[in-house]
């Protein structure tokens, strides 16, 4: 399964899992492929927006590895008034969520 597969399928599981969570959820066109698109997924609960960044690997993630899409996650969000939300799936581990409020983290433990 090729990368862009494999995290459009990641995006398609995090939207059943917030919209299960009563959030109204789009994903946004153009994601994952050299686009421009700020995030993954927009998600819209009792009125906060939240712009979630989704990001699949098989044993770990850096954050380090996409500083400057993140960075530019969060000046949107910030600009847009949303919350800035990293969502990582490690290969038979749980999702893991961090806000991301003004800085990239370093790395993301288990």
């Amino acid at each position: 399964m090729s990368q862009n597969a494999k995290g459009s399928r990641r995006e398609r599981e995090l939207l059943k899992i917030l919209e299960g969570q009563g959030f109204v959820v789009h994903r946004v066109a153009g994601s994952g492929v050299g686009e421009k698109a700020i995030c993954d997924l927009v998600a819209v609960k009792e009125g906060k927006v939240f712009f979630y960044e989704c990001k699949s690997r098989k044993k770990y993630y850096y954050p380090k590895e996409d500083a400057e899409q993140l960075k530019n996650l969060i000046d949107s969000a910030k600009k847009a008034g949303a919350a800035a939300v990293l969502a990582v799936k490690i290969n038979h581990k749980e999702w893991k969520f961090i806000e991301l409020v003004d800085e990239v983290p370093e790395k993301i433990n288990w």
